[in-house]
């Protein structure tokens, strides 16, 4: 789904081989990978080398640029601080792992950054894996409980710096399993926003073609966003955030959502522990 973020509609249409990404984090690459495939000029942004290396020798990562091998933080700050610095038309934040995120890259001054290295028209996709509420009680996913208030924390900021921005997750909801998990509601989800644009109204999606899938069934069933998320279901305001309910994660103010680690990379752990017996787990 992140490479939907080819299809959002801006005001200039530019085309793939004309186009410039800019991925922060790799995971296996199956993302910049497609990118590349498209003819755009990518860059990935990843700060452990073994990730790398592991995502060309076992996952084919495809490439047109060396590697940025170093912090995403202090790379965005370069950039965006150099009046010659790059520009991009498409950036892919993905830096999600293990029950918790690197909260740095989710602050204020960060999302700044990334906001001054979109060119105008451009859109950017923010991997974030806390669902919204559903049948009126908070739910617990990998990135941690909704009735904490650093989920909220993280979709406030964002839309602070990209008012433009609809929120997809990658299922719907399952009541079944929901039921079957206690009440958890365990997905992904991504934030899509453009540079340009006042309000989620104008962001749109122009629709897949074959060619946007690469020739693969993965694609077809999940490249196009489908299953969108009212934003409000996160913002509901909490008596403990502050003034006028508004809480945004600024640099050296980001306990809010670390503070829920712990408990976030249980509740990861616990999913993960049904992916592959416990067996293989325990010898790992």
């Amino acid at each position: 789904m992140l490479e939907a973020v080819r299809l959002i509609e801006t005001e200039k249409t530019v085309a793939d081989t004309e186009a410039t990404a800019l991925v922060i984090g790799l995971g296996i690459g199956t993302t910049p990978s497609a990118l590349v495939a498209h003819g755009i000029d990518t860059t990935v942004v990843e700060i452990d080398p073994v990730v790398h290396a592991f995502a060309k020798k076992y996952f084919q990562l495809a490439e047109n640029n060396e590697p940025v091998l170093a912090d995403a933080g202090r790379y965005a700050k370069k950039l965006a601080d150099a009046e010659d610095g790059a520009r991009f038309d498409y950036i892919v934040h993905d830096v999600f792992t293990g029950g918790a995120e690197p909260v740095d890259l989710f602050t204020l001054e960060f999302l700044q950054r990334l906001h001054t290295l979109l060119k105008p028209h451009g859109a950017i996709a923010i991997v974030n894996v806390a669902p919204p509420p559903i049948y009126s009680r908070p739910l617990l996913n990998y990135a941690g409980d909704l009735a904490l208030p650093g989920p909220r924390a993280i979709v406030r900021t964002v839309r602070t710096v990209f008012p433009a921005c609809r929120i997809f997750r990658e299922f719907p909801p399952d009541e079944a399993g929901i039921a079957a998990h206690g009440g958890s509601d365990f997905t992904n989800m991504v934030i899509f926003c453009k540079k340009a644009g006042p309000s989620a109204a104008a962001l749109t999606f122009r629709a897949a073609t074959d060619a946007d899938r690469l020739n693969s069934f993965a694609r077809r069933e999940f490249l196009e966003p489908t299953h969108e998320v009212r934003a409000e279901d996160f913002l509901a305001a909490a008596a403990d955030e502050g003034e006028d309910g508004v809480l945004l994660l600024r640099a050296n103010e980001t306990e809010v959502v670390t503070k829920s680690h712990r408990t976030s990379a249980r509740g990861h752990w616990s999913i993960m522990r049904t992916v592959l017996p416990s067996v293989v787990w325990e010898k790992w």
